[in-house]
C-alpha cells in the first residue's frame, strides 16, 4: 500500500531554472554597470590628474613672470631664467630624460608617479621663448599628458600663453 502524501510543498524543477535564470541575467546587467563605473572613475582621475597639474604649473609661471624684472631663454628654448626685483633668479628647466619633468630651481613640479601613472611633459618647438623685448613677454608652450597606465584613456591639457614681465615697463 503506498501512502502518498499530497500536502508536500516544494519548488518544481521548472521554478527553480526559472528563477537562476533570472539571478544569472541580473547579475550580467550589474556586472556590466559596475564595469562602466569603474572606466568613468578611472578616466575622471586621469584627466584629473593631468588637469591639477597644468594648472599648477601655469599659476607658478605665470605668478613669477609677472613679478620679475627680466627673463631670459637659453638658445634650446628649454630653460626659463627670471631675475626678481630683490635680485634672486628663478629658472624654470624643462627636462626630458626618463620621465620628463619640469624642474624650477631644481624641483621638480609634475608628479610622476601618481596611482595612474603621472604625468608627462612634451613641448612642441621650444618650451619657453621671448616673443617681445619691450616690454618683455615671455610665450609658454608645454603639453601635459598621461604617463603611462592609462590604457585608451589618454588625456592631454596644453599651456599655450604669453605673459610680459611685469618689472620690464
Amino acid at each position: 500500500m503506498s501512502n502518498k502524501n499530497k500536502d508536500v510543498q516544494g519548488f518544481t524543477l521548472i521554478e527553480l531554472l526559472l528563477s537562476i535564470s533570472l539571478l544569472a541575467i541580473s547579475v550580467g546587467i550589474s556586472s556590466d554597470i559596475i564595469v562602466t563605473l569603474v572606466r568613468t572613475y578611472s578616466k575622471a582621475q586621469i584627466f584629473n590628474d593631468t588637469e591639477i597639474s597644468a594648472n599648477f604649473v601655469f599659476q607658478k609661471l605665470q605668478n613669477d613672470i609677472k613679478s620679475a624684472v627680466s627673463a631670459s631663454v637659453d638658445p634650446s628654448g628649454r630653460q626659463l631664467s627670471l631675475t626678481l626685483k630683490n635680485g634672486s633668479t628663478i629658472v624654470y628647466e624643462a627636462q626630458f630624460n626618463n620621465p620628463p619633468q619640469l624642474v624650477r630651481n631644481s624641483i621638480p613640479l609634475l608628479d610622476t608617479s601618481s596611482v595612474v601613472g603621472g604625468v608627462r611633459l612634451s613641448c612642441t618647438g621650444n618650451c619657453f621663448e621671448i616673443v617681445n623685448a619691450t616690454p618683455a613677454t615671455v610665450q609658454i608652450n608645454l603639453t601635459f599628458s598621461q604617463a603611462s597606465g592609462a590604457g585608451i584613456f589618454n588625456t592631454s591639457v596644453t599651456l599655450k600663453d604669453a605673459f610680459v614681465v611685469r618689472g620690464a615697463y
